[in-house]
């Protein structure tokens, strides 16, 4: 029964499926016409089909690629490849390090064989050179690496730039076809070429990069061996010159300098000699630039002095004290080049420095040849020599007995010519104190050099003797390069005073003052660099000086530096110097008399503002401060303003709107509160008027601003004035108008364009009470016109025979 009812189920379930197809056919069928033959009736349905490729091809894979997308890629991959071969090639910095770098292995050559086998024969002096030499290269070598990384880096971005082309689907899907590879076969050809020769730049570039990066490293080792050599060598030599090196002068000198000892000073003067040219070779850049700042000073000088001829300001600088400019000016520029040369090569060799110093004495003696007094002169021409004497004794290896009495009579002649030259130095040279003090100090040490020679000290006797000469001619040259700059500033003033057509004698003396203290202390500097240099502790003073003053020191929680400290004291006190003079650069002289451009005036006090503040912001970021530690001390500034320094801050703030929106300016007439007069001064803190008593009356800035200004100059100097008047002897009224009116025009004091105004405020049987109003052309010049049309009045109405009272 079961299996019954089973068939009965699925007999339906057929019937179920089949019915509806059977029907969907039979519709099908009677929709053909019927006299459609049987032909057509089977016959497949195109249009349909058609319809249904058309919408296959639209909805198909839209991801295939066509020919314009290869053709894309290959493009995209050209450049790639282009790009990879151009910047594969060694910059300007590479080939230049390769050629300083055959230098550098030839002179570590020389300086290798020196030290280490022949360093029995080495002076202090070479030592000192080969020292300088040898940092010269490690610094040279670290900046060389530096450059190297770099590129290597850049190389390392090509190579992986590349990598990217072997993940390339497409391209791959390119190379694999076989009938794209044929398609585009001569874009491939070209691409396999550029590829090779790209890749195989690169990997040239990357080994010969390497192998650079290895030959600098190498000499960087054999450039820190060295150098430790060197630095125990001055250690035992400066142990050494201090003991006794030869026989007391009485004695006899049994001993000889022997053929191979000959042969290693000799050696050791021949690697002297290259080192020092290839450091001369090495630092041109740094004479590049040293020879930059003796043109722009010398372009400075000439433009001035262009101003002076063209104006011919012959009597105009008759009292003004000019010794060596404008006449001097080109050779001035070299002694201004020469002078300052040690601070752009703070680490030369003393060989170096005294080759600079030489040709700072033949300049020298070129400028002073008419300026000195004949004897002055003379005494100066035999330092000179003396110094080239003494130029020579650093190559006296074993000086024999005439040669120690020759130092010997060297230094006796250097000590009177010492004595003479200060006898006659007093009113021809300036910073004189600072002389007395070397020449002293030249003739203590020349008489020391003597004692040390006599008790076989020999080379203490060389260092001390060509030290003092050249400490001496150095102070000399420093002096008179001071003077050339004291010169240049006043010249600047002058000339600046002219082009604004500025007339009238000016006090220079207090802004030369100003700027004396700062040209010494750079003279002093100067001086000091060059003296420990000849003595050979120049790098010892330095290292001692960079450690102390660089070493961090706490005072509770702060910590600071004394470099950063004097260094900031040092920006604040230049930032004050100069806002307080760079007026008198553009001509300004701050007289009240010689106002003739407000603006100019305001746009040199806006500058002095702008100095002061960069001054700070300088000083701050010079002295290492933190900045947690700035605001903190901001934060109690804050609270040290809200109890008692409101005043303080609100005149500051005040001053600093005075000078930006500018109600009132420098030259000014003015109002302020009870006070008159001309402004002659706006500060930071408070302004000052200038009365007409000669009073100057300082107000704070901030009652400037707090009170009403009344400001006669602010767009135009013009005044109108009232004079009231009586007259007597004439009742018509046209005349004594006419009259008045004549008499102030013909003042000079008023516009004509302005008549003058006459106002009758009274009227009597003979005359008349008078208000007479005009316009006074300017401000400053009020009384001198009240003055003079009274006394035109006078004669006017006199003439017309009417009295005056």
């Amino acid at each position: 029964m079961k299996s019954r009812f089973g068939h009965l189920f699925l007999l339906m379930i057929v019937l179920v499926i089949v019915c509806p197809v059977w029907g969907q056919d039979t519709s099908r069928n009677h929709q053909i016409p019927p006299n459609v033959p049987d032909s057509m009736r089977n016959k497949p349905d195109t249009a349909r089909m058609r319809r249904g490729g058309a919408l296959a091809a639209l909805f198909a894979d839209s991801a295939k690629l066509t020919t314009s997308d290869y053709q894309l890629e290959i493009e995209k991959t050209y450049l790639l490849l282009n790009n990879v071969r151009n910047k594969s090639e060694l910059g300007l910095p590479v080939k230049m390090l390769k050629e300083n770098l055959r230098d550098t292995d030839s002179m570590l050559a020389v300086l290798k064989d020196n030290v280490l086998n022949n360093s029995a024969a080495l002076q202090l002096r070479n030592l000192q050179v080969f020292k300088t030499l040898l940092q010269n290269i490690q610094q040279s070598c670290k900046e060389d690496r530096q450059v190297l990384d770099s590129t290597e880096n850049r190389l390392t971005d090509l190579r992986n730039s590349l990598k990217t082309l072997l993940t390339d689907t497409v391209m791959r899907k390119l190379w694999r076809d076989s009938v794209l590879r044929k398609q585009f076969a001569p874009q491939l050809q070209g691409m396999r070429e550029v590829f090779r020769g790209s890749t195989g730049k690169l990997k040239e570039s990357l080994a010969e990069i390497n192998t650079l990066q290895t030959h600098i490293s190498s000499n960087a080792l054999t450039t820190a061996q060295l150098l430790d050599k060197v630095k125990t060598l001055i250690n035992t030599s400066a142990v050494r010159i201090f003991g006794k090196e030869d026989e007391y002068l009485w004695e006899k000198d049994v001993e000889s300098l022997s053929d191979t000892a000959r042969n290693s000073l000799g050696k050791a003067y021949d690697g002297e000699r290259k080192a020092l040219l290839y450091y001369f070779k090495d630092s041109g850049h740094k004479r590049l630039f040293l020879l930059l700042i003796g043109v722009l000073f010398f372009i400075w000088l000439f433009r001035n002095i262009r101003t002076l001829r063209r104006m011919n300001a012959r009597e105009s600088l008759r009292h003004v004290e000019f010794e060596y400019l404008p006449h001097n000016y080109i050779v001035a520029a070299f002694i201004m080049m020469f002078a300052v040369a040690p601070l752009f090569d703070l680490h030369a060799p003393s060989a170096y420095i005294e080759s600079i110093q030489f040709l700072m004495l033949v300049i020298l003696t070129i400028i002073c040849w008419k300026k000195w007094p004949r004897r002055l002169f003379v005494y100066w021409v035999a330092m000179v020599v003396l110094f080239i004497f003494f130029s020579f004794t650093h190559h006296m290896a074993d000086p024999e007995l005439w040669q120690r009495n020759w130092l010997i009579l060297m230094n006796m002649l250097s000590v009177l010519f010492g004595v003479l030259f200060l006898s006659q130095m007093q009113q021809h040279l300036p910073m004189r104190g600072f002389l007395r003090f070397v020449i002293i100090l030249h003739n203590v040490m020349n008489i020391v050099s003597v004692l040390c020679n006599i008790f076989g000290r020999v080379s203490l006797a060389q260092i001390l003797g060509s030290s003092a000469i050249f400490a001496f001619t150095q102070a000399i040259g420093l002096a008179v390069f001071s003077k050339i700059c004291m010169e240049a500033i006043l010249q600047q003033i002058v000339a600046s005073r002219l082009r604004r057509n500025v007339q009238g004698r000016f006090n220079y003396q207090p802004v030369l003052d100003g700027f004396r203290r700062p040209i010494l202390f750079l003279a002093v500097v100067l001086w000091l660099i060059v003296f420990c240099t000849n003595l050979n502790i120049y790098s010892f003073v330095l290292n001692f000086l960079s450690d102390f003053l660089a070493a961090p020191r706490e005072i509770g929680n702060a910590s600071f530096t004394l470099s950063g400290v004097l260094l900031f004291f040092f920006i604040i006190w230049m930032a004050h110097l100069l806002q307080k003079y760079v007026g008198y650069f553009f001509g300004d002289t701050g007289s009240d008399d010689e106002i003739h451009n407000k603006g100019q005036r305001s746009r040199l006090l806006i500058a002095r503002l702008v100095l002061l503040c960069v001054g700070y912001l300088l000083a701050v970021a010079a002295s290492g401060v933190p900045v947690d530690k700035i605001t903190i001390v901001l934060g109690a500034l804050g609270v040290g303003i809200g109890l008692g320094l409101q005043n303080i801050v609100n005149n500051f703030v005040s001053g600093i709107i005075l000078i930006f929106d500018r109600p009132l300016q420098i030259g000014d007439v003015v109002e302020i509160g009870d006070k008159s007069g001309r402004v002659r001064e706006i500060g930071l803190r408070s302004s000052t008027l200038l009365t007409g008593d000669g009073a100057e009356v300082i107000i704070p800035n901030g009652d400037v601003l707090s009170q009403q200004i009344t400001n006669w100059t602010l767009s135009n100097n013009q005044q109108r004035l009232q004079m009231d008047l009586t007259v007597k002897g004439n009742n018509d009224m046209e005349v004594i108008t006419n009259t008045v009116k004549k008499a102030i025009l013909a003042s000079g004091f008023v516009f004509e364009s302005r008549e003058p105004s006459v106002l009758f405020t009274k009227v009597y049987d003979d005359g008349f009470n008078l208000k007479v109003f005009f316009w006074c052309v300017d401000v400053n010049k009020s009384n001198e016109a009240r003055s003079a049309v009274m006394l035109l009045l006078y004669q006017q109405l006199k003439a017309e025979g009417i009295q005056m009272i």
